[in-house]
């Protein structure tokens, strides 16, 4: 809103105003903009210092229905109005509020600013461990990684404090007794709005009452808030949607993420992309893309990203001795069936499915890809072969394509790769694991138990094959993509690694879907620590450079695994060993689109016709509604990725002849 030269009210026109059914006890107080029209204001009272911009601009809202600039029927209270707004049906007041233009807005109860606030940001969360222990202090611009260096790096005393004290200047920076209603906001059939910012192109329809927070909003990545919403000490972000009776409390909501259909939320963040309906949430650090879609489900004092909760999933403990000790962790990509349970504290492994009720304390997070079962009250593990399903790899190819949001100051860095140092780095160890469990058990034995989980001893050599095969298919899409993005003269060319790269023998964390090297990590904390970034801005653009940094420090940690996984000498690595990793890689692709078709051809077959057919011509009406599977898109997909791998095979084997 730009500033004007506001002027006093002429005469005429507290005349025209009085007429049309205005009152001031002090009309000096009332300053308007050169060429006021006061026929355009009607029913309005006047306390306080109020300032009106131009009014005469018009509107053409979704209803169809034409409104013009001005104010009908409002009580304004030490308000500031930009210009082109429509404001009419005021029944409370509008008070202590910063307006800014082409702002329209009819029906609405009491928007007031009560004192100094910092709307919502700066509120102390409880999130993760209900019983405290990891409070977070949210703002508009806290990320996923600043919300996960705060909750899990509590070891770290002067860590956490230097972030609690950017976030708390970051809260004064924006503390005021006014609020903002940003450009271009659109408030319809609203009641009570008590300290709460709202930014540009925001609609906010049919709230039921929202107070102490920010709902962040930018006009090419509109927030939403809707009917019903109960919402206190709370940050939605910008391009939300929260709608359908959602009761939210000291909780963040994420970019794009969308929410409603009673959804309800406590002490909780859910970044980006994530998604909430008719289940309830308490404490839980929800990362990029945590979706529960279903009434009865509960999640409670828990980690996850990219996870998707099944119907009546649900986690607690009874450790109440010393009160709550109450969390646990799915490492990204989890999913739970329905009706699954899981007793904390427990881990989960990168990309596992979790099926029936679980009782017993477990950590099976060097074990990704895996199938977490029940068996006669016994928590089961079935390693790696959950890599090889559809499920898995239509996450993998999706969550790119769903990611919503449209704005270029995006919060959350995010890496999407199913296959990763991250993940490998876990095959790497779970295979290990997996052979040294087969060498130390007895043959009469039927299970083994690794951190108070179950493996079936049969399968402990299978299973470290699964990751062998998932190992030997990444290392090579990683050769084949670097192949294909480099023009290589010798080997040394393909061997190099960029001057800026990490080791490739160092840590690689999941920073709630920022993947990357510890190394990398830990410098931003030494500056954070000694104060080299000390505001969230700051912060923001060091994580964004971290995430730039990933293929470089992919490739330098690919070149130190190879040697590793294929048993080569790393000292005498040469071109012979990349045509051997390049014709490892042909066929595990090509066994892994195999048994993913087979996964896919299982949707189509047997007992999932049942149902179909009611009055006979089963196999007709099944055609008829699921198609057949040489027809099905995916099965198509799986047909060009064949023919893909065929290509990549002879395009890259012959730029390696070409050099050696």
């Amino acid at each position: 809103m730009k500033a004007s030269k506001y002027l006093a009210l002429t005469p005429e026109a507290i005349t025209i105003l009085k007429g049309n059914g205005c009152w001031s006890r002090s009309w000096s107080k009332v300053m308007v903009t050169k060429g006021f029209d006061p026929t355009r204001i009607a029913g309005t009272i006047f306390r306080g210092d109020v300032r009106i911009g131009d009014l005469d601009g018009e509107f053409v809202p979704r209803d169809g229905i034409r409104r013009y600039a001005g104010i009908f029927d409002a009580n304004l209270h030490n308000v500031v109005i930009g210009n082109n707004c429509h404001i009419s049906n005021v029944n409370g007041w509008l008070s202590n509020l910063i307006i800014e233009d082409d702002v329209l807005m009819e029906n609405v109860g009491s928007i007031v600013c009560q004192g100094e606030t910092s709307f919502g940001n700066g509120h102390t969360i409880e999130v993760l461990n209900e019983g405290g222990g990891r409070e977070l202090k949210i703002t508009s611009m806290t990320s996923a990684q600043t919300a996960y260096l705060s909750t899990m790096y509590r070891h770290d005393t002067e860590l956490v404090e230097a972030l609690d004290k950017i976030a708390e200047d970051f809260s004064n920076s924006v503390r005021s007794d006014r609020a903002t209603i940003g450009k271009g906001a659109k408030i319809f059939h609203c009641q009570n709005i008590v300290n709460v910012n709202i930014g540009e192109g925001a609609i906010l329809r049919g709230t039921q009452n929202l107070k102490e927070g920010t709902v962040a909003s930018a006009l090419n990545a509109s927030t939403f808030v809707g009917d019903g919403v109960i919402a206190k000490d709370f940050i939605i972000q910008k391009g939300a949607h929260v709608s359908d009776g959602a009761l939210i409390a000291s909780t963040l909501i994420g970019e794009h993420s969308k929410i409603g259909k009673q959804f309800s939320a406590e002490n909780s963040v859910m970044f980006c992309n994530s998604e909430g309906f008719h289940s309830e949430v308490c404490s839980i650090f929800g990362g990029p893309y945590t979706v529960t879609h279903h009434r009865s489900t509960l999640l409670i004092a828990g980690m996850f990203s990219f996870f998707n909760a099944g119907s009546g999933t649900n986690q607690s403990n009874h450790m109440y001795k010393l009160g709550p000790l109450h969390q646990g962790i799915l490492e990204r990509g989890s999913k739970t069936g329905s009706s699954s349970y899981l007793l904390w504290p427990s881990r989960v492994g990168a990309f596992s499915a979790v099926m029936g009720k679980h009782y017993a304390n477990f950590d099976a997070s060097d074990f990704p890809f895996s199938y977490v079962n029940e068996d006669h009250g016994q928590s089961t593990l079935v390693p790696g072969m959950n890599y090889f399903t559809v499920g898995t790899m239509r996450d993998g190819l999706k969550w790119p394509t769903r990611d919503g949001r449209k704005h270029a100051d995006k919060l959350d860095q995010l890496n999407f790769e199913v296959l990763s140092p991250y993940t490998g780095q876990k095959m790497i160890k779970g295979q290990s694991i997996l052979l040294e469990l087969y060498a130390n058990a007895e043959k009469g034995q039927e299970y083994v138990n690794h951190q108070g989980i179950l493996i079936k001893r049969l399968l402990l050599k299978t299973c470290s094959r699964y990751y062998r095969m998932a190992l030997e298919k990444y290392l090579g899409d990683a050769l084949v993509a670097h192949l294909s993005t480099i023009n290589a003269k010798t080997l040394e060319d393909i061997l190099a690694t960029d001057a800026s790269a990490q080791s490739g023998d160092c840590f690689w964390v999941d920073v709630s879907g920022l993947l990357c090297a510890k190394p990398r990590l830990e410098k931003l904390l030494d500056k954070i620590k000694t104060g080299k970034v000390n505001s969230l801005p700051t912060l923001q653009e060091e994580l964004q450079a971290i995430h730039s940094s990933y293929s470089s420090d992919e490739w330098s940690w690919v070149l130190t695994a190879i040697p590793q996984v294929f048993g080569f000498d790393a000292a005498d690595f040469n071109g012979e060993h990349l045509k051997t990793v390049l014709d490892k890689w042909k066929v595990s692709s090509t066994k892994l689109l195999n048994m993913v078709e087979m996964d896919a051809s299982k949707e189509f077959e047997g007992n999932v016709r049942t149902g179909f057919g009611i009055d006979g011509y089963q196999d007709e009406d099944f055609d008829s509604v699921r198609g057949d599977f040489e027809s099905n898109s995916f099965k198509k997909q799986l047909d060009d990725m064949r023919q893909k791998i065929e290509n990549d095979f002879d395009s890259c084997l012959n730029i390696l002849n070409n050099i050696l």
